[in-house]
């Protein structure tokens, strides 16, 4: 028997607790996802995101439909995804424990103002590394969350060269093994 049939055998079948507390222990980057729609902002932190393709260029992002900002992301079809860097991790703080009306009060908001593109009028964060704007090919509901997958229109910024990183309920930087 091999160690992964043994481990699932000590496993209770569909253990969401058991789920949560192993995957706490996996560390994502932390990245700022924000849209418009009828005059109102709306901001969210991610870190179930993924690329998906270069041809075209598009990622997934995976979004409780319990948050706040779901209905407006739905809607739009059209989102900023900013990536954080370390030093701002007051910032990621401040987003991900405002209420959802003062998500958008701290850090440097910018318009995205790009008339001949869906992504027009969204909001970004100047204090990230990089910012893709990015519009909704499709999206389907898995449990208690939608996956979007959306094609990337344009982007700004650099490498994440820090990026702010999310692990067992804390924020973090990497920092380099060294034989």
């Amino acid at each position: 028997m091999t160690t992964a049939q043994t481990a699932a055998q000590d496993l209770p079948d569909g253990t969401a607790d058991l789920f949560r507390q192993l995957w706490r222990g996996v560390g994502a980057t932390v990245t700022v996802v924000a849209t418009e729609h009828e005059g109102a902002r709306h901001a969210m932190l991610a870190t179930a995101v993924t690329s998906v393709s270069m041809t075209p260029p598009s990622l997934l992002v995976c979004v409780n439909r319990d948050a706040s900002a779901f209905a407006a992301l739905e809607a739009r079809g059209a989102f900023s995804l900013g990536i954080l860097p370390a030093a701002q991790h007051e910032i990621g703080s401040a987003i991900a424990t405002a209420p959802a009306g003062e998500r958008l009060d701290k850090g440097d908001w910018r318009t995205l103002d790009a008339p001949d593109r869906r992504c027009h009028g969204l909001p970004w964060l100047r204090d990230t590394e990089a910012t893709l704007f990015c519009t909704v090919d499709t999206h389907f509901d898995h449990g208690t969350h939608c996956l979007f997958i959306a094609r990337i229109e344009t982007a700004i910024g650099a490498m994440p060269a820090d990026p702010l990183l999310y692990h067992n309920g804390r924020f973090g930087r990497f920092a380099e093994v060294t034989p």
